[in-house]
């Protein structure tokens, strides 16, 4: 059968059943009830409540299998509906067999959610936990930077107050140097004043000396008329010291012996009748051997070896009483002000000038020599500042030194006018001269107080000023180097450091200068006014801040260059530099 035939039985199908309607409606009707019997069961029970019994319908029973209603009009329809059936039967399975594996992937898929919402649920759970503990190591965390906070006030406290204690030692060991000063001073009175007197004293005493002797020699006359050689005596030291009174007791001692015996042995009375010897006992015969007696013995004598010519009567020397001048009442244009008042013995030993060595690694006898020479003045501009040794003053400062070494014969150093500060400088001078015969070694008092900023700074500058070694203001500069640091010091402490830096050498000031540029290297630098307006006021720490600033770029790069610098600067540290407060190399911080 050909193609065409099968169309054309498919169109004769479709028109016939287009033109009888009622027919398809029938069967539709039929299959319809058929569908919407009940099931056996359910009509054996509906059978046996009515009791009436269902007629066959078209010749069926329902115990018999229904026959399917054949529309097609030839074979030709039936292979067609079967053909198109089997066309379609594959397309549909495959379908089916994707929808039973969508399915079950669906249902895997299911699974593992549940799986990660268990495993999120119990990740929530644990991140919960961590939270609570990072809420615990915050809170602390806050409670140890409290104490931290409240140790460093507590150890800043205690710091200021050992200051104070440090201050207070140094003003009680310059009061003891000043009395030990003012005792020699009255000592070396007191001996000259002897040595005044002991002449005339001496003339005083011979007169009652001789008066003294005429006077034991006398009671020694009167005293002792005889002498007793035949009665031997004990020697004592009262005795060879002096036995002229002895001789008198031994005479008078042999008188009384014999008057005793004397007054012991009976008298014969020639008149009167005899007595009657028997009545009484007889207590002693000349036939009875006689009891030796030892002698007496001689009373002892007290004998004082005094001689009286040192109770002579004597002129108490008149001291007059000088009250100590304090310092503020002394005058500096005077020739002696400054002057240690210590009596040296000056030799003409010249000692060896080492200027970079300190002089308080020295020992004693070093720095005795130093007081050797002439004395020098020091002047600032017109004012004479002291007067003190020439070589203890090229030991100390290194202008000095040239100064003198240039002018051999030179009495002086001249300072430019207000330079300095007078009252530092004095300090510095004095400390010097007393360098050069004190038994101990000390630096200058440091008042650790921030009040007392001022006048440290002024010190300071007077040391450079005058050319001292920046070693013997090392703990000024330490002091205020660590203030920099902290990033907390007010602009008036920065100002008075710019006003007083020395330029040629003011380790202090290249530590402002090298700390403002790591700040503004740094991300956390809050201060940019207040900086910005010093470096207006004060140019040259803007230019010095510039140089530090070319010098630590190209540190920086040469460092990238030899491979980097590690984040906790260990190359730094291997090479010996210092780091500042954000972890940057520092290197122009110093004493």
């Amino acid at each position: 059968m050909s193609t065409t035939t099968k169309m054309n039985g498919a169109a004769h199908a479709s028109n016939f059943w287009a033109s009888n309607p009622a027919i398809l409606k029938a069967s539709t009707t039929s299959t319809s009830a058929a569908d919407t019997s009940p099931l056996p069961k359910e009509a054996a029970a509906a059978g046996k409540k009515s009791l009436v019994l269902k007629g066959m319908a078209n010749g069926t029973s329902p115990g018999s299998t229904p026959k399917k209603t054949d529309w097609a009009d030839s074979e030709d329809d039936d292979e067609f509906m079967a053909s198109f059936s089997a066309k379609k039967a594959p397309r549909m399975t495959s379908l089916e067999n994707d929808v039973a594996h969508k399915n079950a992937v669906i249902e895997g898929l299911e699974a593992v959610v549940g799986t990660k919402d268990a495993r999120i649920q119990q990740l929530e759970d644990v991140v919960a936990l961590k939270e609570h503990h990072i809420s615990d190591l915050e809170a602390e965390t806050k409670e140890k930077d409290m104490q931290a906070e409240k140790l460093q006030d507590d150890n800043h406290t205690q710091y200021l107050y050992v200051q104070e204690l440090v201050a207070e030692v140094d003003e009680k060991n310059r009061r003891i140097q000043a009395l030990e000063t003012e005792l020699d001073v009255k000592g070396a009175r007191i001996r000259e004043l002897e040595m005044n007197v002991a002449p005339a004293s001496g003339r005083t005493s011979l007169p009652e000396k001789r008066e003294a002797e005429k006077v034991v020699c006398e009671v020694d006359a009167i005293e002792a008329p005889k002498a007793a050689p035949e009665t031997p005596a004990k020697t004592t030291p009262e005795t060879t010291a002096d036995p002229t009174p002895e001789t008198p007791a031994e005479t008078t001692s042999e008188p009384s012996t014999q008057d005793a015996a004397n007054d012991a042995t009976p008298k014969m009375d020639s008149e009167g009748p005899t007595i009657n010897d028997s009545k009484f006992p007889m207590l002693w015969s000349p036939d009875k051997p006689k009891k030796t007696v030892p002698p007496v013995e001689k009373p002892k004598t007290l004998v004082m070896a005094i001689d009286m010519s040192k109770f002579g009567k004597k002129l108490a020397p008149v001291v007059v009483k000088q009250k100590p001048q304090p310092v503020s009442a002394k005058d500096p244009s005077s020739a002696t002000y400054g002057q240690s008042s210590k009596h040296r013995a000056k030799t003409d030993v010249v000692p060896d000038f080492k200027v970079d060595k300190d002089i308080r690694h020295m020992t004693h006898a070093e720095r005795v020599l130093y007081a050797n020479g002439p004395d020098v003045a020091v002047m600032m501009g017109n004012i004479k500042l002291a007067t003190l040794p020439k070589y203890v003053l090229m030991q100390c400062s290194a202008k000095a030194y040239k100064h003198f070494t240039e002018h051999p014969d030179a009495k002086s150093i001249v300072f430019p006018a207000g330079c300095m500060d007078a009252d530092s400088a004095i300090a510095h001078l004095q400390w010097m001269d007393e360098m050069t015969y004190q038994g101990r070694v000390y630096s200058l008092t440091l008042n650790g107080d921030e009040k007392f900023n001022m006048k440290n700074l002024k010190i300071c500058q007077a040391a450079r000023v005058m050319g001292l070694n920046n070693t013997y203001v090392g703990h000024f500069t330490k002091i205020l180097c660590d203030r920099i640091r902290t990033n907390t010091s007010s602009v008036e402490f920065l100002s008075a450091i710019c006003e007083l830096a020395y330029l040629a050498n003011d380790p202090i000031f290249e530590c402002l200068a090298n700390n403002l540029v790591n700040q503004q290297f740094s991300k956390t630098f809050k201060r940019g006014e207040d900086i910005e307006a010093l470096l207006a006021k004060y140019p040259v720490l803007k230019e010095k801040m510039a140089k530090i600033a070319v010098r630590v770029k190209n540190s920086r790069a040469a460092d990238k260059r030899k491979g980097g610098v590690s984040r906790d600067g260990s190359k730094n540290r291997a090479a010996g530099k210092p780091l500042g407060g954000d972890g940057k190399p520092d290197v122009t911080r110093g004493g």
